[in-house]
């Protein structure tokens, strides 16, 4: 089996986890951001350890704000989307509901003293047992944190002020750690590799550090995936020598219906041939859009009638022009922004690019990669498929196919691990 750990459940990592089960391959997923009510088949480093310890099989069901057990003579009130418990019409406790909130299923209590001090949160997991307790200091920092077992004994005991993480097994210390990641480490994924392999799924910088585990020469990671082509570009010499990004295939593909609108998203001024495309075509609407200030170039670019600039676009905006345009146009030099060819392939716009600033070559069709001096031939396909939607869907099935074909890299990989 194959255990992929992840900073956290993201949007990513479903679509990870549907497209091993499409592909046949066992897997588990393991993800550093435990909030105590993960899907089915996502576990974490902390559940691994607990669940060791625990001596019967809990089902799925959670629990409900009406079974929660509080102090003799105290009060428990509904309020809203909340509800609270109150000693002699004393608030002492605030308890928080997991989603959807309406079916009343207890996520976590906060305790409070007297005077409003938070000093204690009690987390409760998907099968209604309390799973972990945060206790918190004057200044609302936790000083430690506590996960239990079934048996409601303490199994993990993390001190994130001096970076201490405790292992115990029936009340006996068994192993202590300077870090969370020497526990990830020297322990979870050693004991992982005794009979799995492992695959470490980088979504972002700050997970560096598990990138760079060593193991003390045992290989930690059997493979690296990436979420982007910028993380892997910039990190593939680190981990292992089995790389490759993840493409999620979409379920259905967005309707694409050949509108004359084109999308840029840069970074920069410097943009492949903009000024020739833009008087070859007259007749598409080119939507530049920047997260930062723009230059004089781009403003007088907009003057003419079917240019629009976006300087300091909004993701809201942002999402309105995907909605818009049915051309992604990969012309602007330098640094991809947002891995915007991959969005725009799984948002089913046509992506088109010049040899010179091609950010995703393996998921663009030949068709639509140009020489810089051959704007002409690019503008000429455009305006043949502009408003002509068979001849567009042609080539996005050509896309599309293009997409299942850098996707399959990682099913490679990962069937090669076995």
């Amino acid at each position: 089996m194959v255990v992929v750990l992840a900073e956290k459940y993201t949007e990513d990592i479903k679509n990870l986890q549907g497209a091993m089960g499409q592909w046949g391959i066992e897997m588990q997923i393991s993800v550093l951001e435990d909030n105590c009510f993960l899907p089915e088949g996502i576990t974490s480093p902390y559940e691994y350890f607990v669940s060791k310890q625990n001596r019967k099989v809990h089902e799925v069901g959670g629990l409900s704000y009406n079974f929660l057990e509080i102090p003799k003579y105290w009060e428990l009130r509904l309020n809203g989307n909340t509800a609270g418990i109150y000693e002699m019409g004393q608030k002492r406790a605030a308890v928080y509901f997991a989603e959807p909130v309406e079916k009343g299923i207890v996520q976590s209590v906060e305790w409070h003293m007297e005077n409003g001090w938070a000093y204690k949160i009690d987390y409760y997991n998907k099968y209604g047992v309390k799973y972990a307790s945060e206790f918190l200091d004057a200044d609302n920092k936790v000083e430690s944190k506590v996960y239990y077992s079934g048996q409601n004994q303490e199994a993990i005991v993390i001190q994130p002020q001096n970076n201490v993480v405790t292992l115990l097994e029936n009340g006996r210390v068994i192993a202590l750690f300077n870090s969370f990641y020497q526990y990830i480490e020297h322990y979870y994924i050693r004991e992982i590799k005794k009979k799995d392999r492992t695959m470490l799924f980088l979504e972002d910088e700050g997970q560096r550090n598990l990138l760079e585990m060593d193991g003390n020469g045992i290989g930690i990671w059997d493979a690296v995936v990436f979420s982007e082509k910028g993380l892997l570009e910039k990190y593939a010499d680190v981990g292992t020598e089995n790389c490759c990004i993840f493409y999620a295939m979409p379920e259905q593909y967005p309707k694409n219906n050949a509108s004359a609108n084109a999308l840029i998203l840069t970074a920069t001024d410097q943009i492949e041939q903009i000024g020739n495309l833009v008087v070859e075509l007259p007749e598409v609407s080119f939507h530049i859009a920047a997260h930062t200030q723009m230059s004089d170039g781009l403003y007088r670019l907009a003057e003419r009638g079917n240019v629009r600039i976006y300087p300091g676009i909004s993701e809201e905006s942002l999402e309105g022009l995907w909605d818009t345009c049915d051309f992604y146009l990969d012309i602007n030099h330098y640094r991809e922004v947002d891995d915007v060819v991959n969005r725009a392939s799984q948002e089913n716009l046509l992506v088109m690019g010049f040899q010179n600033t091609l950010h995703h070559r393996e998921l663009v069709i030949d068709e639509c990669i140009y020489a810089p001096q051959a704007y002409a031939e690019m503008a000429l396909l455009i305006k043949s498929i502009v408003n002509g939607t068979e001849a567009m869907q042609k080539l996005l099935l050509m896309q599309q196919e293009k997409r299942k074909e850098a996707a399959s890299v990682l099913q490679k990989l990962t069937e090669s691990l076995k």
